[in-house]
């Protein structure tokens, strides 16, 4: 499995976490994304839209029902 480092934007500590997928901070316990390996030339790469609505292009938040 790659990893990546990010600051969590909750609790702001630099933590290591998979490279490819959603994942909980190991500091703080809360969702976090590894919005930097966006920018590591990913096949389809697109501006960062993230919205706490809709998520983001790679993570897209579950609509209602539980279905994304």
């Amino acid at each position: 499995m790659e990893t990546t480092y990010e600051v969590c934007p909750h609790c702001m500590r630099e933590v290591e976490i998979p490279a490819d997928a959603k994942s909980l901070c190991p500091s703080c316990g809360r969702e976090i994304l590894p919005c930097s390996t966006c920018y590591d030339h990913l096949p389809g790469f697109q501006n960062c839209n993230w919205t706490q609505e809709n998520g983001c292009w790679r993570f897209p938040a579950a609509k209602k029902g539980g279905k994304t």
